[in-house]
């Protein structure tokens, strides 16, 4: 009887022993932030796009901007270009009033700054065809 009390106890100790070891790692608990935000040469068939496709592309597509996107179709250049010359497209992505915020749902949150500093470095830049 005593030696199952002895090893409860020592089996106890290993148990708690593990579990409450807790090794923090810097790195993983106040991670290193970038907060360089490279807004030179963008470019419509790589940042401006990657940022659509991730972002607007879902309702503002050729076959859903009827039905999901308002009758809005992001889709290529020649579509997108329509909203940047209009102001629109800016308008909606930095929630300035003059035209409905984007993207829609979850308290209608802003783009990343980055990808907004991004896309108004390309408008700002002519919003070249490249």
């Amino acid at each position: 009887m005593k030696t199952l009390q002895i090893m409860s106890a020592i089996v106890g100790f290993v148990l708690i022993s593990m579990t409450s070891c807790y090794y923090d790692v810097e790195e993983e608990l106040y991670p290193t932030t970038n907060n360089t935000c490279d807004t030179t040469n963008i470019s419509f068939a790589t940042d401006v796009t990657a940022i659509l496709q991730s972002n607007c592309l879902f309702c503002h597509n050729k076959s859903a901007n009827l039905s999901l996107g308002g009758g809005v179709d992001l889709e290529g250049y020649d579509a997108l270009k329509v909203y940047v010359d209009n102001g629109k497209f800016l308008s909606s992505i930095t929630h300035d009033g003059n035209a409905s915020f984007m993207p829609k749902g979850g308290g209608n949150p802003k783009l990343p700054d980055c990808e907004i500093a991004q896309i108004t470095a390309w408008i700002n830049n002519g919003a070249p065809n490249n």
